[in-house]
């Protein structure tokens, strides 16, 4: 029901062709997997849409299910593939990405790596409180949405997975902040030892298979620790999450030591990376999979994906632009829509640009990565 088959190893890199075999589908990799929080990927796309933009599978978020008080709901309707209609395989995130960014992400206004290499800079102050508190039981959290208490335990993580019925789980963790110092790093990381060794003990599902994640933050001596535990424990894969360092250099050398530690005889999964510049880099480095937010975030408010890089539709340049979004691009959104007609929908104010953008997106990171197995398997890349 369930494997990992490697075809291809580069002989220039890291990188690697492989199938992940689910029961909702096989999943080429490397693969981009499009962050759909709530089950849904935001730009109002549905299922028949993801199809044509090629989406393979999808990672949704615990917490907010657990937030909504609807894991219950989508377990009795048979798990999130009924409940949203949705072929491909889904991956659900614990609820550890939350302990970071409703806590110290908030607290300090930063991301995984600093503050995502906008100019390789991070405010790394204190601006707010953040919105949780960590025990050895579990985390507390106040809600975002009603301010109300919400009680995260590995126990009830792995309930509550099992409920949204996805191929994929993953243990809860703490996730780490660059702020964090070597003791605490230390402290977070051994008690996610003991979580993983309590959700284990809960998870029983047989049609859903498990991810570790390796933390430590940006210390390798305790990269190394967190891997050689996740080594011995009975998961599928193993993820690398985390503080990723203070710039995208950073990123890369944290991502290169802990890769080459983790069994390559799993998956590897890279938390919350995918920008156009990191993709190609990060598979050289032996990722299998990778998701990230940045593509549809950026698709609302009017960013799109080419060969060439980014380009901002917003721009009075492309009023009269009527041509593809890319060059040759064959997208659902470029065969009927040209770039001036989605940059009228946005100066108009159309939700409909957004969608449009979102699925431009979409297909062309499929594609690109596409590419990217192709070379992998020609031995170019």
């Amino acid at each position: 029901m369930f494997s990992f088959e490697v075809q291809k190893k580069s002989k220039k890199s890291k990188a690697r062709v492989g199938t992940l075999k689910t029961p909702h589908g096989v999943i080429k990799t490397p693969a981009f997997i499009p962050v759909a929080t709530l089950g849904v990927i935001k730009g109002a796309l549905d299922s028949d849409d993801l199809k044509s933009a090629g989406v393979q599978c999808q990672i949704t978020n615990t917490f907010h299910f657990i937030d909504l008080d609807a894991t219950a709901r989508v377990g009795k309707q048979g798990g999130l593939h009924k409940f949203f209609n949705i072929e491909h395989p889904i991956f659900t995130d614990s609820g550890g990405f939350q302990v970071f960014s409703l806590g110290k992400g908030t607290a300090f206004g930063i991301g995984k790596v600093g503050s995502i290499f906008p100019g390789e800079k991070s405010d790394l102050k204190q601006r707010s409180q953040g919105l949780v508190k960590i025990f050895e039981e579990g985390v507390r959290f106040r809600s975002p949405r009603d301010g109300r208490e919400i009680m995260l335990t590995p126990e009830s993580s792995a309930k509550a997975q099992m409920q949204l019925g996805a191929d994929f789980a993953y243990l809860l963790d703490i996730c780490g902040a660059v702020v964090d110092d070597k003791n605490a790093s230390l402290r977070d990381l051994e008690r996610t030892n003991r979580w993983y060794e309590r959700y284990l003990k809960v998870h029983k599902s047989k049609k859903q298979k498990t991810f570790g994640i390796v933390q430590g933050g940006l210390f390798k001596d305790l990269r190394q620790k967190s891997v050689e535990s996740l080594n011995e424990l009975p998961v599928f894969g193993i993820a690398i999450g985390g503080a990723l360092g203070k710039s995208q250099r950073e990123m890369f050398k944290i991502i290169s030591f802990v890769n080459e530690k983790i069994d390559w005889g799993r998956p590897h999964h890279l938390l919350g990376i995918g920008d156009l510049k990191s993709i190609p880099e990060i598979i050289k480095l032996g990722i299998d999979l990778f998701d990230c937010a940045l593509p549809t975030r950026v698709a609302r408010h009017g960013t799109a994906f080419t060969s060439r890089g980014y380009i901002d539709v917003k721009r009075g340049v492309y009023k009269n632009a009527f041509r593809p979004i890319s060059a040759a691009c064959a997208c659902p959104t470029c065969r009927v829509y040209a770039l001036a007609h989605v940059h009228f929908l946005f100066k108009a104010k159309e939700p409909l640009g957004g969608r449009l953008l979102t699925i431009h997106n979409l297909w062309f990171l499929e594609k690109y990565v596409e590419g990217i197995r192709r070379k992998i398997a020609l031995g170019k890349f």
